[in-house]
């Protein structure tokens, strides 16, 4: 079953619809009383997420379960920037100004950010790559496209990136690199992390999608 979809906007808006349609989910899946706690905190980190990327966004949310037991989340954003906005943006972020969400969260969150407003012109993407303080040299292990290597310019017209292969990319790396340790270390703390099965983020020009993927026991339904 799908979900109505539900307007998310900035500053919350939204927020508390999504999470009243999380609960009715939950009750058509025929979830238990700690797998509906679950769905709920997924939704509330993913919707907080992108709460925290930018002012001017409007998002659709919804949530999708199959009779095996799968439960995907899905927040599909789109922002409309123009390049004065985006050069105000890069100034924020350069200045750190603009890292309202901290932890494994925060990575995915300047991930998506980092590919909807620095791209356009080319100027922002080689000022941002070429070895910015918060360039996320681990966060492209995730990438789907494995060519995709740390430190390569990243394409930021259309790509894949999920958690399972981050996970796995920072796993092999940590024993030897400080960065992946600590990276690693997020993973641990993260609530989603520790939850979820996987997440998945497409990005093309000005808009996003993030789906969160959760596997319950088989609903009888």
């Amino acid at each position: 079953m799908q979900t109505d979809k539900i307007r998310i906007h900035e500053k919350g808006i939204g927020r508390e619809n999504a999470l009243a349609e999380t609960a009715r989910f939950s009750e058509y899946m025929g979830l238990d009383p700690k797998s509906a706690r679950r769905v709920r905190l997924l939704v509330e980190e993913a919707v907080g997420m992108v709460d925290a990327i930018t002012e001017n966004f409007d998002a659709d949310f919804w949530l999708e379960g199959t009779k095996d037991g799968m439960c995907r989340i899905h927040i599909a954003l789109k922002t409309d920037m123009d390049i004065a906005k985006k050069r105000e943006l890069i100034d924020a972020s350069k200045s750190k100004k603009n890292a309202a969400y901290g932890g494994f969260m925060g990575r995915i969150r300047e991930l998506i950010e980092d590919s909807i407003y620095f791209n356009g012109d080319g100027t922002p993407q080689e000022e941002w790559w070429a070895g910015g303080s918060r360039r996320q040299e681990y966060v492209m292990m995730g990438m789907t496209n494995m060519s995709m290597a740390p430190g390569a310019p990243m394409p930021m017209d259309d790509y894949i990136w999920s958690l399972e292969n981050y996970r796995q990319g920072v796993e092999a790396a940590k024993e030897n690199d400080d960065k992946a340790e600590a990276a690693w270390d997020e993973l641990e703390k993260s609530i989603v992390a520790n939850i979820a099965d996987d997440v998945k983020v497409s990005v093309k020009g000005n808009a996003a999608e993030v789906v969160v993927e959760k596997k319950f026991a088989a609903v009888n339904r």
